[in-house]
């Protein structure tokens, strides 16, 4: 039997997932999932975060991430921009290719670990992709194949999972595919893929039938029991950014740190002066006053990586500069 997981790593754990737009494939050939991974690779690397289980599918992908020193987000764009990019090129289309932003819940490791680990490398077997546990083990776009020893996987934390059901690797990967198998067919269609009172409580009522002191507090981007997820609130409140300033001051503080208002911001202009006051804007109007990706989009009528790669220019402008909002 598994022990209680206990993983040596001071980050946080979250299960991602993300969809192909309308459910269109976003894996299409073997050089997609080769340049996914790749790119996944150097991301843990870049950030120090570490994979404890994938599983890729034709339109969506799952991952369970133990978060390092960078944000979640700067984790997933850095991912996501880039593939899209070569994804485009590859196949000779435009456009967005997954549906909306990433689904991302942060997750109680140790009530947790071992079940999204189970549930994530069960995606292949429950979308009918491969049968059985022995098929499961020669796909090679999940997680499971490296956990029983198969090569040429090199993003997946295989010790951190094999040291929760054994010191011994050969006894602990028997215990571990047990594990697995013992769930196969138990796991329902987006089952621990959020959070929220009833998933995270493991109860099947309805909210109208608790009694006031069978209420826990809970969140849908969190997963794991009351303590847990007011542990966790807490902690964002605590470590929430100042108030959020309008936009108008946005265009205020900017105006008159670099001279560009905002008709230029929002026109074509390329001048390197105009460029960087429109890179602050797109971060600050993210980061400060809660403006979406999206709306930034239709502001300034731009992709979303053009978006994107201003939001980090920005960042870096900011940081570098003494602004006061």
């Amino acid at each position: 039997m598994p022990r209680q997981p206990r993983i040596d790593y001071p980050g946080y754990l979250y299960h991602v997932m993300a969809r192909g737009i309308e459910r269109r494939r976003i894996f299409i050939e073997e050089a997609d999932y080769e340049d996914f991974m790749g790119r996944l690779e150097k991301c843990l690397r870049k950030t120090d975060s570490r994979c404890l289980a994938f599983s890729l599918l034709p339109n969506h992908f799952h991952l369970l991430i133990l978060r390092g020193q960078n944000s979640l987000a700067e984790f997933m764009r850095r991912l996501m921009t880039g593939y899209a990019v070569n994804f485009n090129r590859r196949h000779n289309r435009v456009g967005h290719l997954f549906q909306n932003r990433y689904k991302a819940v942060l997750c109680d490791m140790d009530s947790y670990l071992l079940e999204l680990v189970a549930y994530i490398h069960l995606n292949p077997l429950r979308a009918g992709l491969v049968k059985g546990l022995g098929g499961l083990r020669k796909y090679r776009w999940c997680g499971h194949g490296a956990v029983m020893g198969r090569g040429g996987v090199r993003i997946l934390a295989v010790e951190d999972i094999l040291a929760q059901f054994g010191k011994d690797v050969g006894v602990a990967r028997k215990e571990y595919e047990s594990f697995v198998g013992a769930r196969v067919g138990k796991y329902r269609g987006g089952e621990l893929s959020s959070g929220g009172l009833r998933r995270s409580a493991g109860f099947a009522l309805s909210l109208t039938s608790f009694r006031a002191e069978e209420m826990q507090v809970h969140d849908e981007r969190v997963l794991g029991d009351g303590d847990f997820v007011a542990s966790v609130v807490r902690r964002r409140e605590e470590e929430a950014p100042e108030k959020k300033v309008s936009l108008e001051e946005v265009m205020g503080v900017i105006r008159e740190k670099t001279g560009v208002g905002e008709r230029e911001i929002r026109s074509r202009s390329q001048v390197r002066q105009v460029v960087k006051a429109r890179a602050l804007y797109c971060y600050l109007a993210r980061e400060r006053s809660g403006v979406s990706g999206a709306e930034l989009m239709k502001q300034l009528k731009m992709t979303s990586g053009a978006i994107s790669s201003l939001v980090s220019r920005g960042k870096g402008y900011f940081e570098s500069v003494s602004l006061r909002l």
